[in-house]
Order: C-alpha cells, then sequence, then structure tokens
C-alpha cells in the first residue's frame, strides 16, 4: 500500500544503517562505499517492485482506496508518471534514509538513528490504524466505496490472495537475506 510503502523504504534505510552501524561510523567515503551498491540493488530489485507488483495488479487496493483516478493508466501519461515516481520514490528515500543514518553516524549521532527508525517503523504501521480493514478488501474503488462489505475479502479472493502471498513472501525472504549477508559482510570489512 502506497501509504505503507513510502514509509517503509525510510524504514528499511534505518534498519540496514543500523545492522551495518560498525561499518558506516568508520567509512569516511559517504555516496561510493562499499555498501553503497548492494543497498541501492536492495531497493531497486527486492523492495520496489513488490509496491509496484501491487499497484499495477490492484492499484484501488495498494492505494487505500483514496483515488480513483489510480486505475487508469493506460492512455494517462500522469497516471503512468505517478506509476513511475512511486516505484522510484521508493528507491531514492530508501537510499536517502540510510545514507542519512551514515551521515548521523558519522557526527556521533547513534540515538538520533535508532530515533528515526522507530518513528519510520511507526510510520510505516499507521496506516493500519488509521484506516483498519481497508488492507482485507480486494475490489476497485468503486466496489469498495459502494460498500466494502460487498467487495471481495483477501481470502476469498484468490488471485490476489496467492499473488500477494507470493509478492509477500519474496520481499521477507530477500529482505531477512539480505540483512544478513549486509551485518556479516559489514562486520567483516569494518575491521
Amino acid at each position: 500500500m502506497i501509504q505503507v510503502d513510502i514509509p517503509g523504504a525510510i524504514a528499511a534505510g534505518q534498519i540496514y544503517a543500523l545492522l551495518s552501524r560498525e561499518y558506516l561510523k568508520k567509512e569516511q567515503e559517504r555516496f561510493t562505499h562499499r555498501l553503497a551498491g548492494p543497498i541501492s540493488w536492495y531497493f531497486a530489485l527486492f523492495f520496489a517492485p513488490v509496491g509496484m507488483f501491487l499497484l499495477v495488479g490492484w492499484p484501488a487496493w495498494e492505494s487505500m482506496y483514496w483515488w480513483e483516478w489510480i486505475e487508469r493508466p493506460a492512455f494517462n501519461p500522469p497516471v503512468a508518471f505517478f506509476y513511475i515516481a512511486f516505484y522510484l520514490s521508493m528507491i531514492i528515500l530508501g537510499n536517502t534514509s540510510y545514507f542519512t543514518a551514515h551521515a548521523l553516524y558519522r557526527r556521533g549521532k547513534d540515538g538520533t538513528v535508532k530515533l528515526l527508525a522507530v518513528l519510520s517503523v511507526i510510520a510505516t504501521l499507521l496506516p493500519f490504524f488509521l484506516w483498519p480493514w481497508t488492507w482485507y478488501y480486494v475490489g476497485t474503488f468503486k466496489e469498495y466505496h459502494a460498500d466494502p462489505k460487498e467487495t471481495e475479502t483477501l481470502f476469498k479472493a484468490t488471485s490476489f490472495f496467492w499473488s500477494w502471498l507470493f509478492v509477500m513472501g519474496y520481499f521477507v525472504v530477500t529482505s531477512v537475506v539480505f540483512g544478513v549477508w549486509l551485518k556479516r559482510f559489514s562486520s567483516r570489512i569494518a575491521k
């Protein structure tokens, strides 16, 4: 969901900075250090494609049923541009978050990085509390706003459910594997 994915990219950048803090505290290069490439690749290949897949497949659901226009990207350049901007924003915000944490570590502001990580995780989860059960219903903007209870549920919309399960599995597995690799590799090169 767009309202989750955008702060989620910031949270991921902060969390990965926490995992690689030992290296980041010592590294002088700001944008060309040995972890800059892998972190950028993570956001471009593992993080952003998940949100983009859901936006292309179920645009109303991915936008938490806020906008009807999002369902019509064909022959509509502003909407098509929005799709690309969404994809790029996840990559840019994730990287910016990571590089900001690196700068904070270099200034000895470890507590600020932890605080930003906690706040960005809260911001990621907040939409689920502000608009509860929005994620549970799958349909178009019109279907949801006519009567959400008449819209298919997450578990009854089989094409959505299995697609969502697959893409979330991809996201979780690649994120955990990348986090473990990042922690080990950054610890090794920090010495």
